[in-house]
């Protein structure tokens, strides 16, 4: 440490901005005066990640330090894993509002373990006026009913959020909840755990004006109709379709996204053959640079096996 004091702070703060902010304030706070006006006072962008932080220096953090520098906090990650139980909760009992992280940029909230907890949340996210990544994990609520149109929309009402996560592990997948905000800043939207309609795409569009990335889960034996409609913006999309009643809304969709450049896809039990990927690139996706496709299927004992996988390999085969 004491080669450190003999830097000027301007390198000091260099150095300070590679480190978590745990692992900064256990190692300079707290041996001179000049290191806590740095950590107090100039230091502007602490990054939180208390994934594996012990409850002691969770405890620490939270009572001696977050009061001081809630205000320079732009990275916070927070779960309620089986290695930190009840840490979102002990957040909020020490920091009662997200009010105060006036700077947050990127917030993960792991784990969410109740439903009062997710809807205590979804009413401080306004207060996040900076924010641009979310990452929202919501654990099973055992049977209760969970409405998350508030927050769907309360996402969707963050002004400067670009890349949103949002998984939810239920026993029973529902159907995503559309919102009913409009976002002018969104780019990123991952949906796991939950089911999307055909006739529900569009309008998130409709929503999200700049989407460019998607990855959703379309719901199985789905015969909705499905609003066929140019989606200019999107340009990666990451796509499970399993148990479609048919090919022809995934082909719908694929005509209508002519700057997609990267698409990745899971199908199972309704397969596209490579001879008609072909003719789906070459017609409607003239910018897709990269093409990640995963198929699975089922066939009864009676059929020939090895000759339709056979057929379905060499429509692969081409030059194209």
């Amino acid at each position: 440490m004491m080669n450190f004091e003999f830097l000027p702070n301007e390198i000091l703060l260099d150095i300070f901005e590679y480190l978590n902010g745990i692992d900064l304030l256990r190692a300079f706070y707290g041996h001179n005066s000049r290191f806590n006006l740095l950590l107090y006072n100039q230091f502007q962008s602490y990054r939180f990640d208390l994934l594996s932080c012990s409850k002691h220096q969770f405890d620490i953090i939270c009572k001696q330090h977050l009061p001081f520098i809630s205000s320079r906090v732009t990275t916070l990650t927070l779960s309620d894993n089986e290695d930190t139980p009840g840490q979102i909760n002990q957040l909020f009992s020490y920091i009662p509002s997200f009010r105060q992280f006036i700077h947050l940029r990127s917030l993960s909230i792991l784990h969410v373990p109740s439903y009062h907890t997710l809807i205590k949340i979804a009413d401080e996210l306004h207060y996040l006026s900076n924010l641009t990544r979310l990452k929202l994990n919501i654990c099973r609520f055992g049977n209760n009913q969970v409405n998350l149109q508030l927050v769907v929309n309360s996402i969707w009402s963050l002004p400067k959020l670009i890349n949103c996560h949002f998984t939810v592990w239920d026993n029973e997948q529902q159907t995503f909840t559309l919102p009913t905000k409009l976002s002018i800043s969104l780019k990123t939207v991952y949906i796991v755990g939950q089911k999307f309609k055909w006739n529900q795409i569009y309008p998130l569009f409709e929503c999200t004006s700049r989407l460019e990335y998607l990855r959703i889960f379309i719901t199985p034996f789905d015969n909705n109709h499905y609003q066929s409609s140019p989606i200019p913006t999107l340009i990666k999309l990451n796509i499970a379709c399993y148990r479609m009643s048919d090919t022809s809304k995934m082909i719908s969709f694929l005509k209508n996204v002519p700057n997609l450049r990267h698409l990745e896809i899971s199908m199972a039990f309704n397969l596209i053959n490579g001879y008609q990927w072909e003719q789906i690139i070459r017609s409607y996706l003239p910018k897709l640079k990269i093409f990640n496709l995963s198929m699975f299927d089922q066939f009864p004992d009676d059929q020939n096996i090895e000759e339709r996988a056979n057929e379905l390999i060499n429509s692969f085969q081409s030059s194209f």
